[in-house]
């Protein structure tokens, strides 16, 4: 199913990592579950990146990757050893690329969204997969929030 989907041709080649609290979603759903799908019922955390850019709520924009040492990546049953599933979709990882820092106040959730380059509405973004990081969490000024091998996987 992930390969069948990431790699279709309807998805674009990049996608963003997004920051969310974990206010309850709105548009009917009660809970962080299926029924979330689009940013515009979450509320969006702002941060800034390493290089003091504002990222504000669009996030870290992550390349389709098939061969590269970062990007998101989606691997068939065959490509995995053991062949223990179906497919397997990982965000990679070089250098800490996918590191925001602070002030990030109130992040629960990261979000993989689309990244429409020409008219990118953060606030209005297809929502492909989300991870619980637990708690939330708050980056003080001068301290990072890193990203790093978030996977999918099914059998």
């Amino acid at each position: 199913m992930f390969e069948e989907f990431f790699e279709a041709s309807s998805v674009s080649n990049d996608f963003r990592l997004q920051l969310a609290s974990a206010t309850v979603p709105t548009g009917g759903a009660t809970v962080w579950g299926a029924d979330v799908s689009n940013t515009s019922q979450v509320v969006l955390v702002s941060a800034l990146t390493t290089e003091a850019v504002v990222v504000n709520p669009s996030g870290l924009i992550v390349p389709r990757s098939t061969t590269s040492t970062s990007g998101f990546d989606v691997s068939s049953w065959l490509q995995i050893t053991p062949a223990a599933s179906a497919a397997r979709a990982v965000l990679q990882t070089a250098g800490d690329v996918y590191q925001f820092s602070g002030a990030i106040v109130g992040a629960r959730y990261v979000l993989l969204t689309e990244s429409v380059s020409a008219g990118f509405n953060a606030s209005d973004a297809e929502i492909y997969a989300w991870w619980d990081i637990g708690d939330e969490t708050n980056i003080t000024v001068g301290n990072t929030l890193t990203i790093t091998n978030l996977s999918l996987q099914a059998n």
